[in-house]
């Protein structure tokens, strides 16, 4: 309990973390500034915000309170000690100023600058960037988080790799999906079946969200990467929750609990048939029919109706086949004529391999 508590706690932290790396990403001000710092080969401390908390542990410096522009802030940095930025980086509020965090608070940095840094972020919980001199690296605390910034070139490189990644994985996804539509149309899905397209769909997800974290520090410069990703992963949630109404016992407690599970976790059958609710592989499963109704241009009264009065997918599909007059109880002419012809349209492409 503890320790979840404390991993949930990290995890906010980082997810702040990303919010405040829009600050610096590639193209802001601040980070064309910190770009010259670390290229000249000096070292600063920038403190992100000028609150009380932030002004009661600095002293002595100068109070100068003019415009930010990277080109002040590269001058200042030639001087000793800390430079502290407005909350809305329009000015530059104090340089050559001493940070005297509580020497308390545990850090695990050696360098002066870098522990000043971090036990300023911890007490006053607000972002600092540590710049190395000797290094040239760059640091950004923020509470009790650490994060190395990266250079563009590094993080286009590991964004494209992983868009490549993802695209591999969406193929196999897509071929996943044909065999699914194939085996609901001729009624013979496995919970097996419905696990692989799962598995494929969470790990298309959590690779896209380090993508997507690898997209907010590149800023602009990440903005095809970005098109990309959105083509790759577009309708893939929607899908997903489609296929958990269709086929989980209780689609929102799956949706939780697949969420939880870890890569290595989401690879095991297992842990997918028990969020799922069943209990064996070899239980019986039948689709609800969500999934290829929302393919149909009937309307939403007519897909709940459907549902509701013929339960699955199969009597669906049988009634279309053997019973049509029925259908138009239900639903009335205009949307039976619809799914009729448009169930056949389905069929057809899926039995041939094709994308639906």
């Amino acid at each position: 309990m503890v320790e979840d508590k404390l991993k949930d706690k990290h995890e906010k932290e980082l997810d702040e973390l990303f919010e405040i790396i829009k600050l610096v990403t590639p193209g802001t001000k601040l980070r064309t500034a910190i770009d010259d710092i670390a290229r000249a080969g000096l070292g600063a401390l920038i403190v992100i915000g000028d609150s009380p908390e932030v002004l009661k542990i600095t002293n002595g410096g100068f109070k100068i309170d003019c415009k930010f522009t990277p080109q002040q802030l590269v001058e200042l940095s030639k001087m000793d000690g800390a430079i502290i930025l407005s909350d809305d980086l329009k000015k530059i509020v104090y340089c050559n100023t001493l940070l005297v965090p509580n020497p308390e608070i545990d850090s695990n940095e050696t360098g002066t600058r870098h522990k000043a840094a971090e036990r300023t972020a911890k007490q006053t919980s607000r972002p600092v960037v540590a710049i190395s001199e000797r290094r040239k690296t760059v640091s950004l605390y923020y509470k009790n988080t650490k994060y190395t910034l990266r250079n563009t070139e590094e993080l286009l490189s590991k964004a494209i790799e992983t868009l490549r990644m993802l695209e591999k994985h969406k193929e196999i996804l897509n071929e996943a999906l044909i065999n699914l539509n194939i085996l609901e149309f001729t009624n013979l899905v496995s919970l097996s079946d419905v696990i692989s397209c799962i598995q494929r769909i969470e790990i298309i997800t959590r690779i896209a969200e380090t993508t997507k974290r690898y997209l907010i520090e590149l800023g602009t410069e990440g903005n095809l990467v970005k098109i990309l990703l959105r083509e790759v992963i577009k309708g893939i949630e929607r899908e997903e929750e489609l296929i958990l109404k269709d086929y989980s016992r209780n689609w929102e407690f799956t949706k939780t609990a697949l969420s939880a599970l870890t890569i290595d976790e989401l690879v095991e059958p297992e842990n997918i048939i028990r969020a799922l609710l069943y209990t064996s592989p070899s239980d019986a499963i039948k689709s609800k029919g969500l999934r290829l109704l929302a393919k149909i241009p009937i309307s939403q009264d007519s897909r709940d109706t459907l549902i509701k009065q013929l339960g699955n997918l199969q009597e669906i599909l049988n009634t279309v086949e053997l019973d049509p007059n029925k259908l138009i109880g239900m639903i009335g002419e205009k949307d039976t004529n619809k799914l009729i012809k448009e169930i056949s349209n389905l069929k057809e492409q899926a039995l041939v391999g094709k994308k639906i």
